[in-house]
């Protein structure tokens, strides 16, 4: 029995499961995003090196909601899989376990080492869309996958669709924040290098930095300015020896994904990106000739026309969301204000491709209609015994929401992910009107992860507000670790 379709999940930076075989043939999981992960990579970083691990195993998709230190959490995809479920009755689901392959799935969840090229993820996805196709003439193959990919996994998707020729047997692509264009936090990270509670990591930085991948979600666009003659530099312009080859090489391969998507047929699939649009996120860069400071401003040299109101998902700027091709497209079907690691588990994304696969027209895609949404500020990795700093904006496009704010009540809540239950920590934010936010510290949190969730009340123009991130608190060896070199 063959499938009419196949739905593909691809994952982004972190959210495969990996493991390495021992000497005794024993597979030993690697990463899962779990707390123990999260410690493996601040205190052992060696166990994510490509210099002592050149070849880990992806064995499947995270399923909680964790994070990449440095990075916005990164939510499981099991809620993804669900809604995917649920709009496509009695769909087969293959896991993405190498060796339990299910050639018969109409859902194939696609896990891949991260740490590697997009180019190397995008051969192995080819190999794998392949192999579910095997047996079907060209004109069966046609039209026949849906892929829908979060974060960098869209950049993979892109890679196979343009450059290795898949978008002869795709539908559509439904990119979730994706970084079409780069993310400046990327280049804070290879540049400043990863950072807990003020502290340096080296040994988690030195590791990050020998990844391909870190380097290919580097902007592809000019967003840092040079405070000696104010020229406006691209990531590999800045005289960094050890930022510009990798970057050069970034540059290259987002330059051969466009130009593979230029050469594409009108005709060829659907592209479809979500983007957020509320919260602050890391956007422009300024080099002083010695430093390198990556900033939430938003001058007006780096704001498009029309893009005013838009901030983006915490992670990727609203504007790198945009696919190259889709620059003047309207675009206000493609807003939510999910946060960049709940996008990958929105309600809607089961019913959009559910109309894909019946072919339907989504033309009447709707976007984001409230004029009024609730961003977040909140640090993803914190050390014990101190405050976790929260501050929260309310936006409104066109400005509706600034003499709004004050009016609004904002609570910070946190509660430990290992206990639902738990009664909740929380603290009144207050405002300020000098930056225009609101602003509190949630007291020092336990070790382990927690839920901090924002609400606001009474809104006007929009009711109750609320937007959640999850954050890691970690054991004291985190800052031995600073303090040893990551040793």
């Amino acid at each position: 029995m063959t499938v009419r379709h196949l739905v593909v999940v691809v994952p982004g930076i972190g959210g495969s499961v990996l493991e390495r075989t021992r000497a005794d043939g024993r597979p030993v999981r690697v990463w899962d995003a779990g707390v123990g992960g999260i410690g493996g990579l601040l205190l052992r970083p060696g166990r994510l090196s490509l210099a002592e691990e050149e070849r880990l195993r992806p064995v499947g998709l995270i399923t909680s909601k964790h994070l990449l230190p440095g990075w916005t959490v990164v939510h499981g995809y099991e809620g993804l899989v669900a809604g995917i479920g649920r709009s496509v009755p009695g769909a087969r689901i293959d896991l993405g376990h190498p060796e339990r392959p299910d050639p018969r799935a109409d859902v194939l969840l696609f896990p891949y080492d991260f740490r590697r090229s997009i180019a190397e993820a995008a051969d192995r996805l080819a190999a794998q869309i392949h192999l579910r196709l095997a047996g079907l003439s060209a004109a069966e193959r046609r039209g026949r996958v849906v892929v829908v990919a979060h974060s960098m996994g869209g950049l993979v998707a892109r890679y196979w669709m343009g450059v290795l020729g898949g978008w002869r047997v795709c539908r559509a692509l439904v990119t979730l924040g994706t970084p079409h264009r780069g993310a400046p936090k990327a280049l804070d990270w290879l540049v400043n290098g990863v950072r807990v509670g003020g502290l340096a990591m080296p040994g988690a930085t030195g590791v990050i930095r020998g990844w391909p991948s870190v380097a290919e979600l580097l902007p592809r666009y000019p967003m840092v300015r040079h405070e000696s003659d104010g020229g406006i530099r691209y990531p590999h312009e800045l005289p960094i020896g050890g930022l510009r080859r990798g970057a050069r090489r970034a540059f290259a391969l987002h330059r051969q994904i466009e130009e593979a998507w230029e050469a594409m047929p009108r005709s060829g699939p659907e592209m479809r990106a979500r983007f957020s649009w509320s919260h602050p996120t890391p956007t422009a860069g300024h080099w002083d000739g010695t430093r390198l400071r990556v900033t939430r401003e938003r001058p007006a040299w780096l704001v498009p026309p029309g893009w005013q109101d838009d901030l983006g998902d915490g992670t990727v700027p609203a504007t790198s969301a945009l696919p190259i091709e889709d620059s003047g497209r309207d675009t206000s079907a493609m807003r939510t204000r999910e946060r960049h690691g709940p996008l990958a588990a929105a309600e809607w994304v089961g019913p959009l491709i559910a109309g894909y696969l019946r072919r339907d027209s989504l033309a009447r895609l709707r976007g984001d209609e409230r004029p009024v949404s609730l961003g977040l500020e909140v640090d993803e990795a914190h050390l014990p015994g101190a405050p976790v700093p929260v501050r929260a904006t309310v936006h409104g496009r066109s400005g509706e929401a600034a003499s709004l704010a004050p009016a609004a009540p904002v609570w910070a809540l946190a509660r430990p992910d290992a206990d639902p239950t738990a009664e909740p920590v929380a603290v009144p934010l207050e405002w300020d009107a000098d930056t225009g936010a609101f602003r509190g510290e949630l007291p020092a949190l336990e070790p382990g992860l927690h839920t901090v969730t924002v609400t606001a009340r009474d809104v006007p123009g929009a009711g109750d507000l609320s937007v959640g991130e999850t954050v890691a608190v970690v054991d004291d060896g985190a800052e031995a670790a600073a303090e040893e070199g990551g040793a």
